[in-house]
């Protein structure tokens, strides 16, 4: 029995990673960071472990929906432009076109590591301060600036782990880090006013509904929420432009979800700026870099998600960790529609 709820749960999981479901209204991607020391990159890859340790800290409020920042990486090896993805932390130009083109992005952030120190002895103890930009990806404005700081101390001592080490977040820095991390996600949820409340439907049993929203995500007895269904679209521009409306390839799974081809081309084309992006097994720079290239992640970076309102829906059961709404129409739900609670 528990290795069949065990694999169900796992199943959900795996469905709602490789599905890419969109739950909120805000979203963001966050970029490389920088460092005000080398050796922080050297000895704890604080460069990319520090978007990991935000990007964790932003969703863990419900509040916004934040690109997987390992999808980043992936996908950048897929753009035209061939370098590394670090060219993100200096070319903010080169970062928002690409993201805007790959993820469905209101704001990006970028950030630097001001402070990453770890004292050894009989307890470890850390202090770390982190600066972060909140920019509009349309005007590519920074907004505001948030920086914080944090200190930790561990009861003994542990290793020194990598920040990209699933044990970094045990030891003094990565609790310092969270802790950070937090306090600016604090303000940045205060400076942009953020409250909508949105999640999934998890469960159908009849007429009950059970999402995954509950107490501690301040839902309460009598909340109504919207339900939506979920159509997941690959939308890619035909290079051709007599044929840049046509749409071929399209069928629904059991999911809602829709896959739409712009193109009867293997080999897909991306207008922009008037220029025809192609895609490429293989490319290379003026330097004689050479990058190869997975169609897939190419065609993956231009998948949207589109929703329906079906019908709305009240809570009439409240636990910790979920809820249960009440279905009073005769509207067939399913299981992964969005939730979202009406204002």
């Amino acid at each position: 029995m528990f290795m069949i709820k065990f694999r169900f749960i796992l199943f959900f999981i795996l469905l709602t990673l490789f599905f890419g479901v969109n739950l909120y209204s805000i979203t963001m991607t966050i970029l490389p960071f920088k460092s005000a020391n080398r050796e922080w990159i050297e000895e704890y890859m604080v460069d990319d472990g520090m978007p990991r340790v935000l990007e964790s800290s932003l969703i863990n409020t419900h509040l916004f929906e934040v690109s997987d920042y390992d999808l980043l990486i992936s996908y950048f090896a897929s753009y035209d432009i061939v370098a590394s993805y670090k060219i993100m932390q200096t070319n903010i130009n080169v970062a928002s076109k690409f993201i805007k083109e790959t993820f469905n992005s209101d704001y990006l952030i970028n950030g630097e590591v001001l402070d990453f120190t770890l004292k050894k002895g009989g307890k470890d103890t850390a202090t770390v301060e982190f600066k972060v930009n909140l920019i509009n990806i349309k005007t590519l404005e920074v907004l505001k600036t948030f920086t914080n700081s944090a200190n930790y101390t561990l009861p003994g001592n542990s290793p020194v782990y990598k920040s990209e080490d699933a044990l970094f977040y045990e030891s003094a820095l990565g609790r310092a880090s969270i802790l950070a991390f937090d306090k600016i996600v604090r303000d940045i949820v205060k400076y942009l006013k953020a409250s909508s409340i949105s999640g999934l439907i998890t469960r159908v049993e009849d007429k009950k509904i059970y999402i995954n929203l509950g107490k501690k995500d301040n839902v309460k007895k009598g909340d109504k929420f919207d339900i939506y269904e979920l159509e997941r679209v690959l939308e890619l521009p035909n290079g051709d432009s007599n044929s840049s409306n046509s749409y071929t390839n399209v069928h629904t799974n059991s999911l809602n979800q829709k896959f739409v081809n712009k193109s009867n081309s293997p080999k897909n084309s991306v207008e922009t700026n008037n220029s025809i992006e192609e895609y490429k097994h293989i490319r290379s720079n003026e330097r004689g870099d050479v990058w190869y290239t997975s169609e897939m992640l190419y065609k993956y970076r231009f998948y949207n998600i589109k929703e329906k309102f079906v019908v709305s829906a009240e809570v009439v059961e409240l636990y910790d960790n979920y809820a249960i709404l009440q279905n009073k129409s005769d509207k067939k739900i399913e299981i992964m529609m969005r939730v979202r609670i009406k204002k």
